[in-house]
């Protein structure tokens, strides 16, 4: 099976090009005429005649491009317009190229027969695995603007809490990038600076300035190797942080480290919460939600416990019995699970416990940058401390020389 390129009329007389998949060309044109438009040219693809993709250039759509794509979709169906009219409508109101390009092709996919969902999993960089099923749910209870309204409500959520974050731990690293700056200054430029000066004074120069000035004679003349080191350095541990043994590694101290193991349960709980709750709300069966949870975990422990959650509710155990039976889950998840069973009202729960813990992970988020702020300040300044104290001393013990002289 090869790959054609087309120029196409559709009903509304403009241009349009795209792809198809087909054994000749004549299954090609017909497989374009299937989408409703009129081909002009159809060719077999090739270096010629492809168009260049600089698909690596563009955007991933970010939570809040998702939301409002939902928010949009619900109130254009709620007007009674059709679902292909929808998604032409917003094709050209939404402005990321890369979920621009989903859309298109979710409207060609709904064209040739497919429906929404199926048009979706085709584009699982810019839709999620959880997007597209919960929109299957919805075409299926006939319920679509629910399910709309429900991933646009969870993307919100998770948006506002990931620029939270972002937003609390930017000090922090604005300092970290000062200290480094400050450090790579002294060490390459004042220090040599003081060098010569240092040399002229006929006086022994204490332990500590010759460390110093050795120190900034090999970062001077090894920094070329330095920052191959430092760069091997990052790529190794991206590289062993998707691996099996690092993911367990660093989910093991996420866990261990006081301040950040409670950031990292209240994140967690609080993700697994309101994906819970969305998925139960639009039909998705206990089972099948799990296993999509289980996905959206960062932490492998997490990520663990949620399957074997999975595993104990598919032989009938309840689910606050299960969450507890794996010990990483607050005791308040596991009571609020229990009473949403007791009441047969789930979703309330969990939607409930699910603000409690966003406003948990704000205020944990907080703490922890309000504890680091000034560790990184009392680094910082012992470290030029350090330097300036060894440029001093020899000139400190000449002072002292001369005044017992």
């Amino acid at each position: 099976m090869a790959t054609f390129t087309y120029t196409a009329i559709d009903s509304n007389g403009k241009q349009v090009k795209g792809t198809v998949a087909a054994d000749n060309q004549d299954a090609a044109i017909s497989q374009v005429k299937q989408l409703g438009v009129t081909p002009v040219n159809v060719a077999r693809g090739s270096a010629m005649n492809a168009e260049i993709s600089l698909n690596f250039l563009e955007k991933k759509p970010e939570a809040r491009d998702l939301s409002v794509f939902c928010r949009q979709m619900v109130s254009i169906l709620n007007a009674g317009v059709g679902m292909k009219d929808a998604l032409e409508m917003l094709s050209k109101q939404t402005e990321n190229k890369m979920l621009k390009k989903a859309i298109v092709g979710c409207k060609e996919g709904v064209e040739s027969g497919a429906t929404l969902s199926e048009s979706m999993e085709k584009y699982p960089k810019v839709f999620p695995h959880t997007f597209a099923t919960m929109i299957a749910a919805g075409e299926a209870s006939g319920s679509l603007d629910v399910s709309f309204t429900r991933i646009a409500e969870q993307n919100e959520k998770s948006a506002e809490l990931k620029g939270l974050i972002k937003k609390s731990t930017s000090y922090p690293k604005m300092l970290i990038l000062i200290v480094v700056a400050v450090i790579i200054f002294m060490v390459t430029y004042l220090v040599p600076k003081f060098e010569d000066f240092l040399g002229s004074l006929d006086t022994e120069l204490p332990a500590l300035t010759k460390a110093i000035s050795n120190i900034s004679k090999f970062v001077k003349g090894h920094i070329v190797l330095i920052a191959i080191i430092g760069i091997g350095l990052y790529v190794g541990f991206k590289w062993f942080s998707k691996t099996d043994l690092g993911r367990h590694v660093i989910g093991k101290v996420m866990l261990k480290i006081p301040m950040l193991a409670d950031l990292t349960v209240k994140s967690a709980s609080a993700t697994t919460l309101r994906t819970l709750g969305t998925l139960l709300s639009t039909g998705i069966n206990m089972v099948d939600a799990l296993d999509i949870v289980k996905e959206t975990m960062t932490n492998v422990y997490f990520e663990e416990a949620i399957a074997k959650v999975k595993d104990d509710v598919s032989l009938g155990v309840p689910l606050s019995e299960a969450m507890a039976a794996t010990g990483i889950f607050p005791d308040m998840v596991c009571h609020m699970a229990q009473i949403g069973e007791e009441t047969g009202n789930l979703v309330e729960m969990f939607d409930t416990s699910a603000n409690y813990y966003e406003q948990e992970v704000e205020d944990s988020t907080a703490a922890v940058t309000s504890a680091l702020t000034p560790l990184i300040t009392v680094v910082m300044a012992g470290v030029v401390g350090v330097i300036i104290i060894a440029l001093l001393m020899p000139m400190m013990t000449m002072y002292s020389a001369l005044d017992n002289a």
